[in-house]
């Protein structure tokens, strides 16, 4: 019989979570985080996952974990938190990377955060969402987002927002299904040997209020 739970990620999920954290967003992952090879942007989000107060870290993540194992995650973030993640996210990077590295990828970060875009205020922004690949068709993303949303609605918000990459219709459309309506749209010439940024629509979905 299938049981399956949500719960937050802890640093021993790195090798179920960062595969599928990568996954939602691959290409712009590695033009922020590969600076001279390929094998950087693991390791900076390994030692990321692991360190607490950061947009990567792992109690940020909530997990949808079926018969002990996870199947999806996805993270909640508000306008808040962004001052604290910017300025966590630069330390990172400065104790991660030699020096010039360090430079040449904080600006690359900043550089994507131009694109894809830090929740505004008012929002409970939804972000890092993916789904196991040999998992997918079965559901699983709906539940996540109904989750993520509800528990929006437990703290308040009355908006909730995200991005998708316009490289990426299937997930515009399941958004679509579930009532989010793309309100901005943001294009992208940022590319380098490792990756680039993809354009990307900002949609958002109008919550209920909690009584």
């Amino acid at each position: 019989m299938s049981s399956a739970r949500f719960r937050y990620c802890q640093p021993g999920d790195i090798d179920a979570a960062l595969p599928l954290i990568i996954s939602s967003g691959p290409e712009a992952f590695a033009y922020a985080f590969n600076d001279r090879n390929s094998d950087q942007l693991d390791a900076f989000l390994r030692r990321a996952f692991a360190t607490g107060g950061n947009e990567f870290s792992a109690e940020q993540h909530l997990a949808l974990e079926e018969n002990g194992e996870i199947v999806a995650l996805g993270a909640l973030r508000f306008a808040a938190q962004t001052p604290r993640f910017t300025a966590q996210a630069m330390t990172l990077i400065l104790r991660h990377y030699r020096p010039l590295a360090a430079l040449r990828t904080a600006w690359r970060g900043l550089r994507t955060e131009a694109v894809i875009k830090p929740p505004p205020r008012g929002v409970a922004f939804i972000y890092q969402l993916a789904v196991r690949p040999d998992q997918q068709g079965r559901g699983h993303g709906r539940r996540l987002v109904a989750e993520l949303l509800r528990r929006a609605q437990q703290q308040g918000y009355r908006r909730a927002g995200l991005n998708v990459s316009e490289e990426n219709p299937r997930a515009q459309a399941l958004y679509e299904q579930l009532g989010f309506r793309v309100v901005q749209q943001y294009h992208s010439a940022l590319r380098s040997d490792f990756g680039h940024v993809p354009g990307q629509r900002y949609m958002e979905l109008a919550l209920a209020a909690n009584t």
